[in-house]
């Protein structure tokens, strides 16, 4: 089963937090398939939250990488050296990446380019702002983040997209879920009839997603699955979000 949802706890933790997270996880989760679940801690800790869930296949991977593979690049981390640590996927092009650490489509293309080669999934995130949003060029932003991020990596072997209007992250609001559902759906005919040879493997959601709103997402037919950030940094809620995903789609 591919990735359907992803832990992204961005900068926090510590060890005691891996542990305290994995007892609540572990004691409200209902299901005995971890394969689809996947959480991206802080790099330094990728070891031990490892060891943490070493009886369980819970996929384990990282925020960001780096777009090349080795060098004078002090501070980055390549995808091979996340690999050496047994992660298996990568969040890439994450607004706050692209916002903070002024990340171009271009620079997110190798990125892509380093997980494939390193055999990690790549999660590939894309979003508008409040102003496109309400201008109606959400799908022309999407198109062109897309295919600016495909354009030289058109033939990578899996590929998990995460839509995350940029106005939605961490602010409490979601759009519609049948707005969401059309854009998933616009996301996954972009790819197809671009890029062919490209295994796209799930569209995900991401912005604001907690227990309350999981059910009226994860009943739409495109929204394969979610990419939560400040619920996730609760054990016992992402383990909730993860027994309504169960009852809907398994």
């Amino acid at each position: 089963m591919p990735l359907c949802l992803v832990a992204n706890w961005k900068l926090n933790g510590s060890k005691e937090f891996n542990s305290q997270w994995a007892l609540e996880f572990l004691s409200n989760f209902k299901g005995n398939n971890f394969s689809s679940l996947g959480i991206a801690p802080a790099s330094l800790y990728i070891d031990h939250l490892k060891s943490v869930f070493a009886d369980y296949d819970v996929m384990i991977g990282c925020q960001n990488i780096d777009f090349q593979e080795t060098g004078a690049r002090t501070g980055e981390i390549s995808a091979s050296m996340i690999k050496d640590l047994g992660c298996e996927f990568s969040i890439i092009g994450h607004s706050e990446r692209r916002i903070l650490f002024h990340e171009t489509n271009q620079m997110i293309c190798q990125k892509l380019i380093q997980a494939d080669r390193n055999s990690l999934v790549p999660i590939l995130c894309v979003g508008e702002s409040i102003e496109e949003n309400q201008n109606n060029t959400t799908f022309k932003v999407l198109k062109h983040q897309i295919i600016e991020a495909l354009e030289g990596a058109d033939e990578l072997s899996s590929l998990v997209i995460a839509y995350e209007p940029v106005w939605a992250i961490g602010s409490g609001k979601t759009p519609n879920p049948d707005e969401i559902n059309s854009v998933h759906e616009m996301i996954k005919d972009v790819v197809q009839s671009h890029f062919p040879k490209i295994g796209l493997k799930s569209v995900l959601y991401g912005g604001s997603v907690n227990f309350t709103n999981a059910s009226s997402l994860f009943e739409q037919q495109n929204i394969d699955g979610a990419l939560i950030g400040g619920a996730s940094l609760d054990g016992k809620e992402f383990a909730l979000i993860a027994n309504v995903f169960n009852e809907l789609r398994v």
